[in-house]
């Protein structure tokens, strides 16, 4: 095996003695398994034996379509690597649009990596060598070739598809989804009902609160074609495009959007809300001494760049109970449980007045008990934003005003759902308003507080509370004698004193 050469070759001749490398790229898993990886080691076998190179037998083997993703693999990084690290001298590609089908790239991989290390690139096909200074208008012009092919068969593919989708309502590709099948020609789908229902079993498994793992294990299909299952508006009746489907929904819409907004509580690509605790004091709760808003974050109510005397009012409780205190407590945060437990004592010790109480039950017991449908929420809400990202792209306003049209129409149906609150129960939220704190969510404890309460001023564990003067009209400042209600904390994180 001769040695790694000191310089690159200038000219196909000064190739003779060198050792290279094969490089092999097919769009798809299926292509790889056809000619195309034969012809192209045909091509290397040839340009071996025309110009004297040695092989070293290195091979690697992709399958990445267009120009986004060759240069992604891990293929195509140990290449990288092993030319920089003086493995080969050629890396020899059978043709010019099988490199990498991306000119940046390309580009980049010649003249920033393999070229200061000696190595370069040969197109067997056109005989077009990376460091030879009269090829190198057309080995670029080449590179540059290859990315428009593939940008123009991507476009007419998509507008083949686009036009499919229009013109049948199916989706585009040669794979029906899973569930259905293709007959006739031009193709329809048609359901298969015992593979269909396979897929409303998974909907049902998922709904139920399941990992996509325990999905999986349930039907019995890959857990990746199982996330393809759950996330495919195919199944309620849309394509990608959110144009409407031939089949019309073959899954139920309230379980889908359930399964979603199940899922998106354990996506880690997912950011925003669902993430965030919602606290339900956070806009009310403010320094008793400075006038600044504390803020929610990590379980806790903090005071950044706290005042002197708000640190100054920290506990400082007897040996016997410290054990009961947080002691990251260090006059600047508070756990967060600790003043909605103080609020929920605060709530123990009222009641709406009689004049209330005999104003709202009526109305409960006659209203359609209407309430939104949260899951179905979440989902016209990502739709809407994949809407306005789409407009961004395309600068289409027809659709976007199609889109926001239609959503805008599934969100008034979203809150026809009929709402399980009796008469009953609204008589004792209202008599006894901490249970309502207690068994609400954190999103409508904040809805209760910001409709009691004016404001909440901290001096560290005591709160004074300000009612509104709508709470003040219908009782429950009587209950609280008209002023101010005072609370302070117990060893035990509730309020000790109104």
């Amino acid at each position: 095996m001769p040695r790694r050469a000191s310089t690159l070759p200038r000219s196909l001749e000064e190739l003779r003695g060198r050792r290279c490398a094969l490089w092999i790229r097919e769009s798809t898993a299926g292509q790889l398994d056809a000619f195309g990886p034969d012809a192209q080691r045909e091509q290397y076998k040839r340009a071996v034996d025309r110009f004297g190179l040695v092989d070293t037998e290195l091979a690697w083997v992709v399958a990445a379509s267009g120009w986004t993703f060759a240069w992604r693999t891990s293929a195509w990084a140990e290449m990288m690597t092993a030319g920089v690290n003086g493995q080969f001298d050629v890396l020899v590609a059978g043709y010019a649009s099988r490199f990498s089908r991306n000119l940046q790239q390309s580009l980049n991989a010649v003249n920033d990596h393999l070229h200061p290390a000696n190595v370069a690139v040969l197109f067997a096909d056109e005989q077009l060598l990376s460091s030879c200074p009269d090829h190198w208008e057309q080995f670029n012009r080449e590179a540059l070739e290859a990315e428009s092919y593939s940008r123009k068969l991507s476009k007419r593919v998509a507008e083949g598809y686009a036009a499919k989708r229009r013109r049948l309502g199916v989706p585009g590709g040669n794979r029906a989804p899973f569930g259905t099948r293709r007959e006739g020609r031009p193709s329809q789908l048609v359901v298969l009902e015992e593979a269909l229902a396979l897929v409303r079993l998974a909907y049902e498994v998922s709904a139920a609160g399941h990992t996509d793992r325990e999905v999986a294990a349930a039907v019995g299909l890959r857990l990746t074609h199982v996330r393809e299952l759950l996330t495919n508006p195919f199944y309620v009746g849309r394509l990608r495009d959110n144009s409407e489907s031939a089949l019309g929904p073959l899954v139920d819409r309230a379980i889908f959007d359930k399964v979603q907004a199940l899922r998106g509580r354990y996506s880690r690509r997912h950011r925003g809300s669902v993430h965030r605790r919602s606290y339900a004091l956070s806009m009310l709760l403010r320094c008793g001494f400075c006038g600044r808003r504390l803020t929610g974050h990590s379980g806790r109510y903090r005071h950044v760049d706290a005042c002197e005397a708000f640190r100054a009012a920290a506990p400082r409780p007897r040996r016997a109970f410290s054990r009961n205190f947080d002691r990251r407590v260090r006059g600047e945060s508070y756990a967060a449980d600790m003043f909605d437990g103080m609020v929920e004592a605060a709530l123990a010790k009222v009641a709406a007045s009689a004049l209330l109480m005999a104003d709202t039950v009526p109305l409960v017991a006659a209203m359609d008990r209407v309430q939104s449908d949260t899951f179905a929420a979440a989902r016209i809400e990502r739709e809407r934003d994949a809407a306005t990202k789409r407009f961004l792209s395309d600068r289409d306003v027809t659709a976007l005003q199609a889109a926001m049209d239609r959503l805008d129409r599934e969100e008034r149906m979203a809150r026809s759902t009929t709402l399980d609150l009796t008469p009953t129960d609204v008589r004792r939220y209202l008599s006894h308003p901490a249970d309502l704190w207690r068994e609400t969510t954190a999103e409508g404890r904040r809805a209760i507080a910001e409709a009691t309460f004016e404001r909440i001023d901290a001096h560290g564990l005591n709160l004074v509370v300000h009612l509104t003067p709508e709470a003040r009209r219908y009782g429950w400042a009587n209950a609280f004698g008209g002023e101010p209600l005072v609370c302070t904390i117990s060893r035990y994180g509730r309020g000790e004193r109104i």
